[in-house]
């Protein structure tokens, strides 16, 4: 960077935008959270009328909601701890270095195939069991 670029240019400014105070604290918000957004003034150039009370209250609910939505950070998977039998544990590990997949992978596997079942069977299969 040079100091040139440093110099003040004399660009047209154009037409400044016009925001509500909410709209202002809003964008400020994202800002300070690393999400800039620049607030646009066309969701209120869409309504030909101001908004009630009670509108206003259900778009902030709508907004909240989204702001919680997109916060959450996604976790797909939580640690679990369990006891097997040393039955089980041999079996898991046989399994998984035939297959190539990780236990956890396995045991997903396989919780998922017994949810696929009809209840009937998932009942069967389950009461059926000989491990303790």
């Amino acid at each position: 960077m040079s100091l040139t670029d440093l110099k003040k240019s004399k660009k047209p400014t154009g037409k400044k935008k016009n925001f509500t105070v909410d709209e202002f604290i809003s964008d400020a918000e994202n800002y300070a959270k690393g999400q800039p957004e620049i607030v646009s003034t066309d969701t209120n150039a869409e309504l030909k009328e101001p908004l009630t009370l009670s509108q206003a209250i259900s778009e902030a609910q709508k907004h909240l909601a989204r702001q919680e939505q997109q916060q959450k950070p996604a976790k797909p998977f939580r640690h679990a701890t369990f006891t097997l039998s040393e039955e089980a544990i041999a079996q898991l590990q046989l399994l998984a270095n035939e297959s190539k997949l990780a236990k956890s992978h396995i045991i997903r596997i396989l919780i998922a195939e017994l949810c696929n079942q009809e209840q009937h069977e998932q009942l069967k299969k389950l009461l059926s069991s000989d491990t303790n």
